[in-house]
């Protein structure tokens, strides 16, 4: 009875596994990154600082006695004084604030963006790494296999010593290049731990299945640039608050105003009133709008240079991907066209090669499937940088 409850426990146990996928991997990262929630509280001070840059300086109040001749008696005053710069100031500032606020929030942006393109990259590095260590399970249970069969002719006089040894060290390697294999993974599951906020994501070594991405044209993706890059974004929305620094700047030769209520008392009368005072800036004002100018020229320039990068970058990795997608399909008509290890086997079986010849073509075919891996891990690679910007969604 306790052998079929086990029994039903471990089917129950194989149908409700779950093959993790990677939108479920940057579900989690998004949840629990440390580097998103400090990005986002960072935004959260910068903008909260540059909103009070906007703001009327506090009122100032005053209070002054003065001791007279006993005939005169004391005199005293309060006075309460608004300082505030010429009122359009407060709306071209307001301007260059929210362009300013802009940067921050494509800073934020870009930061979101490392983040999770890290994360993907991370479980493509994993799933090429999990089709390698499928494909050399395969190698290692064949030779296991072989040698298992090996051992048993030697047994019997049939097999000599130097096969058995070749058969060996044949295993070593296949089990060493196994543990290497597994030991990269380690370390790429423990890259994707600290991303997701040092918690373990489970189940990762059933991540196999590339994600479904689409090719799309080269302008296409010039285009998303524009539109979508963070980077770009940050240069556009400071090169905005540079403009609208110039024209803040040459407002600065506005004078500054300041209104005050004066109340005094002397000898017993009574005194209010109002003062205006105007504060001509003819010093602080000096070269603010020669450095502005510069300021703008060295915003576009920028601009350009990281719009022109982007590019490039974008047109080379889109060559390397149409070549390894055109290798991918030469690659895949040789490799599918027959079953070639079991052909190997067969021919070894009836004496038409000899051990070491089928070991020797044997890599010669795991070395090819390697070669198809590492294509298509390549133009996975490529692809997901090509559609990063479809993570901001």
């Amino acid at each position: 009875m306790k052998q079929c409850i086990l029994i039903i426990a471990c089917i129950f146990n194989i149908i409700t596994a779950h093959a993790l996928t990677v939108n479920e991997v940057l579900e989690s990262v998004k949840q629990n990154n440390f580097a998103l929630k400090a990005s986002e509280q960072t935004k959260n001070s910068a903008i909260s600082s540059i909103k009070s840059t906007n703001n009327l300086s506090n009122p100032e109040v005053g209070f002054e006695y003065h001791e007279g001749a006993n005939v005169d008696g004391n005199k005293y005053g309060i006075s309460v004084t608004q300082k505030f710069e010429w009122p359009g100031l407060y709306k071209n500032r307001s301007d260059v604030n929210k362009a300013l606020i802009n940067v921050e929030n494509a800073k934020q942006l870009s930061e979101y963006l490392n983040v999770l393109l890290d994360a993907k990259q991370l479980c493509i590095q994993i799933i090429n790494l999990n089709r390698k260590l499928k494909v050399q399970e395969t190698v290692v249970a064949n030779i296991t296999k072989l040698y298992s069969e090996y051992e048993k002719g030697f047994n019997y006089g049939e097999i000599s010593i130097l096969d058995i040894n070749k058969l060996k060290i044949e295993l070593l390697n296949t089990k060493r290049a196994y543990d290497e294999l597994v030991s990269q993974r380690a370390g790429l599951f423990e890259k994707l731990t600290s991303l997701n906020g040092n918690k373990e994501i489970e189940n990762l070594s059933s991540l196999y299945d590339y994600p479904t991405q689409s090719l799309e044209s080269l302008d296409y993706y010039l285009a998303e640039v524009i539109k979508y890059d963070p980077s770009y974004l940050t240069l556009v929305a400071n090169l905005d608050a540079s403009n609208k620094n110039l024209s803040s700047a040459k407002m600065g030769w506005l004078p500054d105003l300041a209104l005050s209520y004066k109340y005094s008392n002397e000898m017993g009368s009574k005194f209010n009133g109002f003062a205006v005072g105007v504060s001509v800036p003819i010093f602080a004002n000096s070269n603010k709008v020669s450095a502005s100018k510069s300021e703008l020229i060295a915003a576009e320039l920028t601009q350009k240079d990281v719009l022109a990068e982007l590019e490039s970058a974008i047109k080379t990795d889109y060559s390397h991907i149409v070549t390894a997608k055109s290798q991918i399909h030469l690659y895949n008509n040789v490799l599918e066209s027959g079953n070639n290890e079991k052909m190997l086997q067969k021919a070894l079986e009836g004496g038409q090669i000899s051990l070491l010849d089928y070991l020797l073509e044997l890599r010669y075919f795991l070395e090819a499937q390697q070669t198809l891996l590492d294509l298509e891990f390549e133009y996975n690679t490529l692809l997901t940088d090509l559609n990063k910007y479809q993570l901001l969604n």
